[in-house]
């Protein structure tokens, strides 16, 4: 099958993707018709024939090309976001919860805030003082990364923002399981665990992240 690469090129048209991800699409496709035209071959096929069997065993190379297109794009977002948001989000996740752990462990105790009619919200206050870092780190690793500002916010806020999803959660299961607490009480818990979990720690971390915010400015 002679130059099979550029005659799939013809068909398929321009992929507009990386050049070397184009030419090897383009050689895995050459590949496989000339071992499809081989098979026919060493049935007795003549060559020529052959050749152009293989290619007409492809119904509709636009199609076609659509497909590869489409995959190819949708990995590369899926590169991008892991890169950019899932990964570093569970590191921040992650970074933050050991640091907790290990305050724990060592034997730091929440310092309680007292508030009316009993209500009290329990602080960590050298986690909360640490936060700021990790937020830091979170934002400078995505400016690194070529994130943009909204990617830098989410990731240096995903702690919070995930205890907010499993205060959510919480809430909606207490409503469903506990229904002899009383409402007022439920929303008294969620008060404090927003202001403890969510507020405080969102605050800290946010105030690491600020100075890494700013769109980098290209290189000379």
């Amino acid at each position: 099958m002679p130059d099979n690469q550029r005659l799939v090129k013809e068909r398929l048209g321009e992929l507009r993707l990386l050049p070397g991800r184009e030419d090897e699409i383009l050689r895995e496709l050459a590949e496989h018709l000339e071992d499809h035209a081989s098979a026919l071959v060493a049935r007795g096929v003549v060559s020529e024939e052959a050749a152009c069997e293989a290619l007409n065993s492809v119904s509709d190379w636009p199609e076609l090309r659509r497909e590869i297109v489409l995959a190819e794009t949708e990995e590369t977002t899926m590169n991008y976001r892991t890169k950019v948001l899932w990964l570093p989000a569970f590191c921040t996740f992650t970074l933050s919860m050991l640091l907790l752990a290990l305050l724990q462990i060592t034997g730091f105790r929440p310092r309680f805030y007292w508030l009316d009619r009993g209500l009290f919200i329990p602080f960590y206050v050298p986690w909360l003082l640490a936060l700021p870092i990790i937020g830091a780190v979170a934002a400078f690793w995505l400016q690194r990364a070529g994130g943009r500002v909204s990617h830098r916010v989410f990731v240096s806020l995903a702690p919070p923002i995930i205890w907010l999803g499993i205060m959510l959660i919480m809430l909606l299961l207490a409503l469903v399981i506990d229904r002899h607490v009383p409402f007022s009480f439920k929303l008294e818990g969620l008060l404090t665990y927003t202001v403890a979990w969510v507020l405080a720690p969102s605050l800290a971390l946010f105030l690491g992240a600020v100075p890494f915010l700013r769109k980098r400015q290209p290189q000379a």
